[in-house]
């Protein structure tokens, strides 16, 4: 076994496909048990990676007993306390040492919980450090107590400058220079947009209500939707009544028909902007990050966008666009 080469046995060969880039990116090469060609003095040891993995523990063909030793236990779907109930488990039977491992800070970093004298801590700390990811070592439930945070954290932050965005509108003022100078102050710091929120109401009701507002201004046939469709499930029904609406989505999720039977979904991003008088943007994505506005201009009959996800520069928006409205940040030019 290599120094920084690590390989675990897993329960499936079903392991999510992110779970596989992120573990490959720190070294570590997962190998399903079934394979039955991986001689167990090779690998470090077994790898679960959803709750329901460990119901296979100590029946499968290879046991904890018979590698190394670790019992890496990973990711973001693992239940609070789930790895110190492991960790009692493997202490009684005195075969292996239990690992709670979970990217952070937009998989930046990585925190360990476990034994920060083990074995196997130690080894990934190295392992990681060669790979270039610093690391943080604290208890298995520290771990996971920051994950369960994080997302409300996260949540709360978003809501605060969303609301911070109406004060900005009432004032005539712009959020994007008030949040830049806040984030200034490292405790606050720059981001605060939360794609991966579950509950889009908030955001839901704001590209609704500058959706009436467009309608108020200008004559809209057809109207492009940028973004996943978890966004767009949650919308009313009737939202874009009478309206064509071409939409550009990507990402997992089955497009609901029976909410939006008129809707036609497009793989091919300039066909959704052709010739459409309205962009609404709901979803982060480079590609329309990297999109020239002078190109975004040329595709649309009008260059008319309501953007959820602050993706263009306000200046720049200001100049190529006839009206770009996003969180706090009153830029139309009507007249």
């Amino acid at each position: 076994m290599s120094t920084y080469i690590m390989t675990l046995l897993t329960p499936t060969d079903k392991v999510a496909p992110h779970v596989q880039e992120e573990l490959a990116a720190c070294g570590i090469v997962l190998k399903p048990w079934r394979t039955g060609d991986v001689p167990a003095e090779e690998v470090a040891g077994l790898l679960i990676a959803h709750p329901d993995h460990a119901a296979v523990l100590g029946h499968g063909p290879v046991r904890v007993s018979e590698t190394p030793g670790l019992l890496l236990i990973y990711g973001e779907h693992i239940p609070n306390g789930f790895a110190d109930s492991l960790q009692r488990t493997y202490a009684n039977q005195g075969s292996g040492e239990v690992v709670r491992m979970a990217f952070f800070c937009g998989r930046e970093r990585v925190l360990l919980g476990g034994n920060p004298n083990g074995k196997w801590i130690r080894q990934l700390c190295r392992q990681l450090a060669h790979h270039g990811h610093m690391s943080m070592v604290c208890q298995m439930r520290e771990v996971d107590e920051v994950i369960d945070q994080l997302p409300r954290y996260l949540a709360w932050k978003e809501q605060f400058f969303m609301e911070l965005g109406e004060v900005c509108d009432q004032q005539g003022i712009s959020l994007q220079r008030v949040s830049r100078a806040l984030g200034m102050d490292n405790r606050i710091g720059q981001q605060w947009l939360y794609p991966d929120r579950q509950d889009h109401t908030r955001v839901c009701q704001w590209i609704e209500r500058e959706y009436r507002y467009v309608l108020q201004k200008a004559n809209v046939h057809k109207v492009a939707l940028w973004g996943r469709i978890f966004l767009w499930s949650q919308m009313p029904a009737e939202w874009l009544a009478d309206k064509e609406v071409f939409l550009y989505m990507w990402g997992d999720g089955l497009f609901p028909n029976e909410k939006f039977p008129n809707w036609t979904v497009c793989t091919n991003w300039e066909k959704t902007l052709e010739n459409s008088d309205l962009l609404i943007v709901g979803g982060v994505h480079d590609q329309l990050r990297e999109l020239p506005l002078h190109q975004l201009v040329r595709l649309m009959r009008q260059a008319i966008v309501v953007d959820a996800t602050a993706s263009f520069p306000i200046q720049e928006a200001q100049a190529y666009l006839k009206s770009y409205r996003t969180f706090g940040e009153k830029t139309n030019v009507w007249e």
